[in-house]
C-alpha cells in the first residue's frame, strides 16, 4: 500500500509534470501502476519508492514513474466513426489543397501507436494514388517514451491486431515476425514520432489538417483543457479538423470552434 501523504505527493507530481488529474478515489491505481518499478528496482516499499521521487535526484527514476501512470488504452480503427468521417473530409481538403499537394495528420497522444497506423493504412487503402505525387505526414506525439519505442517497433500481439483489423487489412499492411505482426513499410514511412507533452510549452509543429485528440482531454481539469484547446488554434488550419473522443466535448471549455456534423460523430473546426 502507500500511506496518504505519499499518495498525495505522486497526484501533486503527475499534475504538476503532465497536466494529468487523478482523484483521492485512485489510490489503487497508484500502486497497480508503480509496483512494477519498486520489484523492478527493488525498493523496499512503495513509500520508499515516493521517497526517493522526493528527493528530486533521480530523475530517470521520475521519468518511469510518470510513464508508467499514463493510460494507454487504444486500439486500431478505435470507434470507427472517426475513421468514417476521416475518409469522407480527405476528398474535400485534396482539392482545396491541389495547390501545394500536401496534407498533414497529428495524431496527439498517440499511446502505442494504433492510431497513426490506422490513419496511414486508411490513406494507404483509399487514397494511394496520391503518395506517388503528394506529401503525406503523419505526425504521432506522445509523452511516454516507453510507448514511442513501441510506436516505432512498428509489432503488435495477435490480440492487438485483433481489435478493430478486418483479416483483410490485416493480410495487407502486416506481415507474421516472430508470433507478433509487423506493420508494413508502406504504411511505416508515412509516419514520424515525437516526444511531446501537451501540458508544457509546445515545439514548434507545422500547420496540420487534421488533429486526433482523442479520449485524452478527459484526464485533465478545466484550465489545462481550455489551455490546449486554445493552442490547438495556432496549429489547426482554419478548414482543418479537430476530432476530440465520443465522451469529450468543448462545451464549457471554448466557444471558438464550430462542431460539425460527421459520420456518426463529430469535429471541430475553428471559428474565422
Amino acid at each position: 500500500m502507500i500511506s496518504p501523504p505519499q499518495f498525495s505527493f505522486v497526484r501533486s507530481l503527475l499534475k504538476q509534470k503532465t497536466g494529468v488529474v487523478i482523484d483521492d478515489t485512485k489510490v489503487y491505481l497508484v500502486v497497480a501502476r508503480l509496483m512494477p518499478i519498486v520489484r523492478q528496482r527493488k525498493i523496499p516499499s512503495l513509500d520508499s519508492l515516493v521517497d526517493r521521487l522526493r528527493a528530486g535526484s533521480d530523475q530517470t527514476l521520475q521519468r518511469d514513474v510518470l510513464n508508467a501512470m499514463m493510460t494507454h488504452e487504444t486500439s486500431f480503427f478505435r470507434d470507427r466513426s472517426p475513421f468514417a468521417t476521416l475518409q469522407k473530409i480527405i476528398p474535400e481538403l485534396v482539392k482545396q489543397r491541389a495547390a501545394t499537394k500536401q496534407l498533414c495528420f497529428w495524431s496527439a497522444a498517440c499511446s502505442s501507436g494504433q492510431e497513426p497506423y490506422s490513419i496511414a493504412i486508411l490513406f494507404n487503402e483509399y487514397f494511394r494514388d496520391l503518395l506517388s505525387t503528394w506529401r503525406i505526414r503523419i505526425i504521432a506525439t506522445d509523452i511516454s517514451d516507453v510507448v514511442l519505442d513501441r510506436c516505432r517497433a512498428g509489432t503488435y500481439s495477435e490480440l492487438e491486431v485483433l481489435r478493430g483489423l478486418s483479416p483483410n487489412l490485416l493480410k495487407k499492411y502486416f506481415t507474421p515476425l516472430q508470433g507478433q505482426w509487423s506493420v508494413s513499410q508502406e504504411c511505416r514511412k508515412l509516419v514520424e514520432f515525437r516526444r511531446m507533452n501537451l501540458h508544457e510549452a509546445w515545439p514548434m509543429m507545422p500547420l496540420v489538417d487534421i488533429v486526433f485528440l482523442r479520449n485524452v482531454l478527459l484526464y485533465f481539469d478545466l484550465p489545462t483543457r481550455a489551455s490546449i484547446i486554445q493552442k490547438m488554434r495556432r496549429v489547426v488550419k482554419p478548414d482543418g479538423a479537430l476530432f476530440l473522443g465520443g465522451a469529450e466535448t468543448m462545451l464549457g471549455i471554448d466557444d471558438t470552434y464550430q462542431r460539425i456534423a460527421g459520420v456518426g460523430c463529430s469535429y471541430y473546426r475553428p471559428k474565422l
